[in-house]
C-alpha cells in the first residue's frame, strides 16, 4: 500500500474555513505496511489517550498484533535513522524525537 512516510505536523495543513486537511512533503512515500504512516505521528499523541483514541477512530480499528509488531520495529529503525541524521547535521530537535520515541517504546511496550 503507499506510504507518506513523513507524517508529522509540519506536512499536514487544515484549512478551517474550507474544513479540508492537505498534506505535503511526499519526498519520503514509498510501499508500506499502513501503520508506517502513523510513526511520525506517534510523538503527537504521546501522553495525550484522547488523541491516540482519535486515530484509531478515524484508521477504524485498534492495530492488529502484527501491525503494532510493524509500528514498533518501524519507530525504532525511524528514531535512530533521526537521531543519527540530527547528530550529524547539527538537529537537536530531531535528536530529542529519536530519544523520545526510544524511551516511550522501552517504558510503553507498545504505540
Amino acid at each position: 500500500m503507499p506510504t507518506h512516510g513523513d507524517f508529522q505536523l509540519r506536512n499536514l495543513r487544515w484549512d478551517e474555513r474550507a474544513e479540508d486537511l492537505y498534506v505535503i512533503d511526499f519526498e519520503r512515500s514509498e510501499p508500506g505496511p499502513a501503520v508506517r504512516g502513523f510513526v511520525r505521528l506517534s510523538d503527537a499523541w504521546h501522553g495525550r489517550p484522547d488523541l491516540f483514541q482519535a486515530l484509531l477512530d478515524g484508521y477504524g480499528r485498534r492495530f492488529q498484533p502484527e501491525e503494532e509488531a510493524h509500528f514498533t520495529v518501524l519507530s525504532v529503525l525511524d528514531a535512530v535513522s533521526g537521531i543519527a541524521y540530527g547528530t550529524a547535521h547539527g538537529d537537536p530537535e530531531l535528536v530529542e524525537r529519536g530519544l523520545r520515541t526510544l524511551t516511550r517504546l522501552r517504558t510503553e511496550q507498545r504505540p
